[in-house]
């Protein structure tokens, strides 16, 4: 009752009326626009969902489209929506665009999907699926709490390599319970985002893109399982994109909370399989039993390097967790299965290593022979030695002795395939040093160089530096030598103006400013001759940021 003395009271002061034919009054719930509210939150409306256990499968765009409209008004009901249905989504791709657009060549070229043409073989298995599994989510829907602005909010977001996920929750006596789902998924260019920046992404749009009108104006908790982001408020050096989240982020008053994924299942991974429940509660990872677990499972080990990430990145060392401050070595393990035998076998028929090879066990003296290679690997003859049949190089790196075995040339293809191409694709200075810390042929660096610039999947990723544009210091000799213009747009007057045109002598610093309804280029001409050119003379040289209204052919004339 009190509560619906507050809702009237505010309609009087605003001075709204409402049609007594469509209030209903003490009821312990209602049906809203096929939502059923009640003293328990919102819930879908039965009888809708019941129209969509009787669906048929759709044959063609038509019907996929009418479903999925249909599933996507219910949206906020299901966890991870966008994910589920994304088989189906891919489905309307490769149709006729239905908004006309300029035409193009390329366009003209493409071939489309008729529109009532059936799917046939395109409905697959993964299709059915969440077919029928977005018909299971929405008839077992939960019941969203409603938005309590007394109750702290909880949100609970995470990223995938497929896209977004939050969850909006609100504390009860028995437990969380979630106000909104939330998901989508991520654009051509967000896919190629690192798990850092699209963690900060899931947070941007959550808070500002999805619940903005819950959380703007109250304190909140952001739950997260990415412990870096737990930093990106503070110390991290963050990008163009970066620091323009975060400006949008400014105005909101949360803190953030790292929660591992095991505990964070409902807004985790969204296209990943649900972790194993774990029992509720935040876990301190301390660094010696990260290092104990390193050990155990011979991942990594501890770099003994004394630059640490944070003096390499120019961040604060406070503000980088310990276990994240130092970089590691990845253990690299075996290349392929090949056999003592087989490596000895290859080094001893191999033209550049077999005479080296005879001349350290004491052989002939070793003459310049016609393999060029042979000559470049016998200088370094202080560093080799044979050890169980193999050729070894020895070099110091760090204060430690480092074995490299002398690679035989059949082996050199393997080896750059497994430390470049199955190994993330890296740098041509990371992979020569991977490369380095077990093996060694001669004029390596350069082949390996000229093996990562022929790399294909390099080459589309990586863009080839541009130089920028020389930057030119623009001088004036007198008056009117030089004049610049330009628009400045402010709020409309009474009168309409909302533009201004500002007139600026170069050489005197002497500005004039004109109002003007439009940016036009006739505008802009009328104003210089009849309100500038009149007064002051015609300058040499008329300098702007090259617009449409100062480029056209009228200011061209003129």
């Amino acid at each position: 009752e009190q509560r619906l003395l507050k809702v009237i009271t505010r309609l009087e002061e605003a001075g709204l009326k409402l049609s007594f034919d469509k209030c209903q009054f003490c009821r312990s719930q209602v049906t809203y626009v096929g939502h059923i509210v009640s003293e328990h939150g919102i819930a879908t409306d039965p009888d809708k969902v019941e129209a969509v256990k009787r669906w048929k499968q759709p044959t063609d765009l038509s019907s996929l489209q009418s479903f999925l409209g249909f599933c996507g008004y219910y949206r906020r009901f299901i966890k991870n929506y966008s994910i589920i249905v994304r088989p189906l989504t891919e489905l309307c791709k490769g149709y006729p665009p239905t908004q006309k657009k300029q035409k193009s060549t390329s366009a003209a070229d493409k071939t489309y999907y008729k529109v009532n043409e059936p799917f046939g073989d395109r409905w697959d298995q993964s299709c059915s699926e969440a077919f029928q599994k977005i018909i299971h989510c929405l008839t077992n829907a939960p019941v969203l709490a409603f938005g309590d602005p007394t109750k702290p909010y909880i949100l609970h977001i995470d990223a995938s390599c497929h896209g977004l996920g939050a969850v909006l929750n609100q504390e009860y006596p028995e437990g969380l319970r979630p106000v909104a789902f939330a998901s989508r998924k991520l654009s051509a260019s967000e896919k190629n985002y690192p798990v850092h920046q699209l963690e900060f992404l899931a947070l941007k749009w959550a808070v500002v893109d999805k619940f903005h009108d819950y959380l703007y104006g109250a304190q909140f908790t952001v739950r997260t399982d990415n412990n870096p982001l737990t930093y990106i408020l503070t110390t991290a050096k963050l990008n163009a994109t970066g620091h323009r989240w975060l400006s949008e982020l400014a105005t909101y008053h949360f803190t953030l909370q790292y929660r591992p994924g095991s505990s964070n299942i409902d807004a985790d991974a969204l296209s990943r399989n649900p972790l194993p429940t774990t029992e509720e509660g935040w876990q301190t990872v301390t660094n010696e039993s990260v290092q104990a677990l390193c050990k155990q499972i011979k991942c990594c080990e501890t770099s003994t390097e004394p630059t640490t990430i944070a003096e390499s990145l120019g961040l604060s060392p406070d503000g980088i967790p310990e276990c994240f401050a130092y970089p590691v070595r990845l253990d690299l393990g075996s290349l392929s299965q090949l056999s003592h035998k087989d490596l000895v076998t290859a080094q001893d028929v191999d033209s550049t290593i077999a005479p080296v090879k005879q001349s350290l066990r004491g052989g002939p003296s070793f003459t310049s022979p016609d393999n060029p290679t042979s000559v470049l690997l016998k200088k370094e003859a202080s560093k080799l030695f044979i050890q169980n049949n193999l050729l070894y190089r020895k070099v110091e790196k760090n204060g430690t002795e480092v074995k490299q075995l002398v690679l035989p040339r059949k082996y050199v293809p393997m080896v750059l395939r497994s430390l470049h191409d199955e190994s993330g694709h890296l740098g041509v200075d990371k992979t020569i040093e991977l490369i380095r810390s077990r093996f060694y042929w001669p004029k390596m660096g350069a082949e390996v160089e000229q093996y990562i610039k022929n790399c294909g999947r390099c080459i589309t990723r990586k863009a080839f530096p541009q130089r920028a544009a020389p930057l030119k210091q623009i001088t004036s000799q007198g008056p009117l030598d030089l004049v610049c213009i330009d628009f400045l747009s402010l709020e409309p007057d009474s009168q309409g103006f909302a533009n201004i045109l500002v007139v600026t002598d170069h050489f005197t610093r002497y500005a004039q400013a004109f109002p003007a309804k439009d940016q036009k280029a006739t505008t802009v001409a009328k104003i210089l001759c009849e309100r500038y050119f009149v007064h002051y003379g015609l300058p040499a040289r008329i300098h702007s940021d090259q617009g449409r209204d100062f480029e056209s052919k009228l200011i061209q004339d003129l």
